[in-house]
């Protein structure tokens, strides 16, 4: 796959209006964008669309794309590249809800650990999948699936996501020297590994008790600091504006700022695409409302509560971000986590998608 770092900085950091790569410029015009880019096209419009080439039909197509003076070539490319992320999502969603009726009929959600595993499943998306499990349970998530190695031996083929606290590699690399898997790596937050199918029964247990070890030496608790704490009214797109310019590109090792908005009034709530929760928020005492989303947050503590209790005040924390549409730019909150406000007695509810 290619990586996007380079590309991020180089397009995002120096404001770029006027890009001279041809095959971005293709990619930019099939995904209906325009220039300024931002760290969030780089990242989940064009990102996911170079990639999608190596994980559903031919890996170096993302590579061909870049590299290409042929605007028409360039054209073919993208579009063919954007049938494969139409292709990626499709298998994905099947995988996903196929993974979530695992982990309810199996009662793996009361584990320290989610473990699934399908030989149907497709084995370039394993960890987009384990990702979408772990932010649904908020918990390591562990996805296998099967597929011939170079010998043409069917083998086990995993990755795995992890939350703060939980460092996954090491658990892997402690699998591979207990000889329960072949190979295994990664770092704190994700890591991958291949085994022998026969072997999963005996490494899921030798993880659910490595992690549930973890999480004892931790206490359980995880830290989150909250970079700043800001009004609704003081959420402007020009404050917005200066913290993408001067602090980003944001990613892995540079994480955005978490801002928290304080005692929320929720004017309105509803259920966008099935899976996602979109709110129209304001300061408790009135004035300037913005649009808040929490993805993928439906039957979730933290969608059920802002669905459902959104009478009272709320803390929300999350991302700021603009949101341009038809030439107008306006704010918006992409939250991440909420609590209730204004009462004593659950001033620190936490409401977690846990």
């Amino acid at each position: 796959m290619v990586p996007l770092v380079g590309v991020n900085r180089l397009l995002v950091r120096s404001g770029f209006t006027n890009l001279k790569n041809t095959g971005i410029n293709a990619l930019m015009g099939v995904a209906g964008i325009s220039a300024p880019l931002t760290t969030y096209n780089c990242g989940f419009v064009l990102g996911p669309r170079i990639n999608a080439g190596s994980r559903v039909h031919r890996a170096d197509l993302g590579a061909l794309l870049l590299s290409t003076d042929d605007a028409e070539e360039a054209k073919n490319i993208a579009w063919t590249l954007n049938d494969c992320n139409d292709k990626r999502k499709a298998i994905q969603e099947t995988m996903e809800r196929e993974a979530i009726a695992q982990v309810e009929q199996r009662g793996l959600d009361n584990k320290p650990v989610i473990v699934v595993a399908n030989e149907d499943w497709h084995a370039g998306l394993s960890g987009l999948v384990a990702g979408r499990l772990k932010e649904k349970y908020r918990k390591p998530a562990i996805v296998v699936t099967y597929a011939a190695n170079m010998d043409g031996v069917i083998e086990g083929r995993g990755s795995g996501r992890s939350v703060p606290g939980i460092h996954i590699a090491q658990a892997f690399i402690d699998a591979r020297n207990e000889g329960l898997i072949e190979k295994g790596g990664g770092h704190a937050m994700a890591g991958g590994f291949t085994l022998e199918p026969h072997k999963l029964e005996a490494f899921a247990n030798f993880i659910e008790n490595h992690i549930r070890q973890q999480a004892q030496n931790t206490g359980g608790n995880v830290e989150t600091v909250v970079d700043a704490l800001l009004s609704v009214q003081g959420a402007r797109t020009d404050f917005i504006r200066l913290i993408q310019d001067h602090i980003g590109p944001f990613g892995q090792e540079h994480p955005e700022p978490l801002i928290a908005l304080g005692n929320v009034c929720i004017h309105s709530a509803d259920v966008v695409g099935s899976a996602h929760v979109r709110l129209l928020v304001s300061d408790w005492e009135g004035g300037t409302r913005i649009k808040a989303m929490a993805f993928r947050a439906v039957g979730t503590p933290l969608g059920n509560a802002l669905l459902k209790d959104n009478r009272r005040p709320f803390h929300l924390l999350g991302h700021l971000k603009i949101n341009a549409w038809q030439g107008r730019e306006t704010p918006e909150l992409h939250i991440v986590d909420a609590a209730f406000a204004g009462q004593p007695e659950a001033e620190n509810r936490v409401v977690s998608r846990a």
